[in-house]
């Protein structure tokens, strides 16, 4: 019955960190703390790109949750360019091959990014939950 209860203990700890897990939707690049949806319209001609403005950092087809300058889609050194006459804000460019570009457009604040962090403190705590059990059932058990 006790190792019943540990183990039903340690899962429920860990559901967190199962509960927070990104629903990709959607090809996507995250820049500057906001999340733009790769469209499949091309940037012809390549003058409308204006300035470098970032890169990814880091790139996984796997659904969880990450923070910097992230992809589903695109590697890690991808670029980021600002398009004349258009707020970053709304629309920014990829560049998918050496003269090519497609337009990511702006849906909001990439909260999984925030959540990193969160994740990793649902782990330490239910951890440590989880040590504090097992040591004061071992004290019970040899009193």
């Amino acid at each position: 019955m006790k190792k019943f209860i540990i183990i039903f203990l340690a899962i429920v700890a860990l559901l967190p960190i199962r509960s927070i897990c990104a629903d990709w939707t959607y090809s996507f690049v995250v820049y500057s703390g906001d999340i733009y949806e790769i469209s499949s319209e091309e940037l012809v001609p390549s003058n409308e790109i204006d300035k470098k403005i970032g890169q990814v950092t880091r790139y996984s087809d796997h659904e969880g949750t990450y923070s910097g300058n992230f992809s589903n889609t695109y590697p890690k050194g991808t670029p980021y360019y600002s398009i004349k006459n258009t707020d970053p804000k709304e629309i920014i460019a990829i560049q998918t091959n050496e003269a090519e570009f497609v337009k990511a457009i702006n849906k909001g604040q990439y909260a999984n990014g925030q959540l990193e962090g969160k994740t990793i403190w649902f782990f330490i705590i239910g951890s440590l939950v989880i040590v504090l059990l097992i040591i004061w059932i071992i004290k019970r058990k040899y009193r």
